[in-house]
């Protein structure tokens, strides 16, 4: 009588179980529409104070302390080739920003997941990094020095229009 109580206590589980398939909703593929994510976007400025230390001193460039050079670190979550950009505005909205310099990043590219530059801001108001192909007058953006300024980095996604940005205000001297 058990054995029977079982098999039959079993095909109602299985007839109870193939009913629930009816209900469900499909779970979309969390990759489907992947866009690159900015982890950690970082600058090493002229008097060498990093971003990446927590309460650091205000960011400043002078073009006469290690010849006008900076760094710029960042790190990105990509299953996929995205943009890096480096842009600088007088003011914190990416609209209207000057591009300091672009790269393609993604796998088996010089840089993947993250990267770096190292950028020079010149004393007749020119900016570049390494590997561009020509330097940036940030002249317009000058009133009188020191001024304070905006540097931008932006990722943007090939698949979609998504870009997405972090700043930070930097004084140049």
């Amino acid at each position: 009588m058990n054995k029977l109580l079982s098999i039959t206590s079993l095909l109602f589980m299985f007839a109870g179980l193939s009913g629930c398939g009816s209900d469900t909703v499909a779970v979309d593929d969390p990759h489907e529409n992947y866009v690159p994510e900015l982890r950690a976007f970082d600058i090493i400025d002229s008097y060498d104070t990093d971003t990446a230390n927590p309460n650091h001193p205000p960011l400043v460039f002078d073009p006469y302390l290690y010849e006008g050079l900076y760094e710029i670190f960042w790190d990105v979550d990509s299953l996929e080739d995205y943009r890096v950009s480096l842009r600088i505005n007088d003011r914190n909205s990416i609209e209207g920003s000057l591009l300091v310099h672009t790269q393609l990043c993604g796998a088996g590219r010089s840089c993947d997941q993250s990267g770096n530059w190292v950028c020079e801001y010149t004393s007749d108001f020119y900016m570049s990094c390494e590997g561009s192909a020509r330097e940036l007058d940030i002249y317009p953006l000058v009133d009188q020095l020191p001024q304070r300024v905006f540097m931008f980095i932006e990722i943007c996604d090939f698949d979609s229009g998504y870009c997405e940005f972090d700043y930070y205000p930097v004084t140049l001297q």
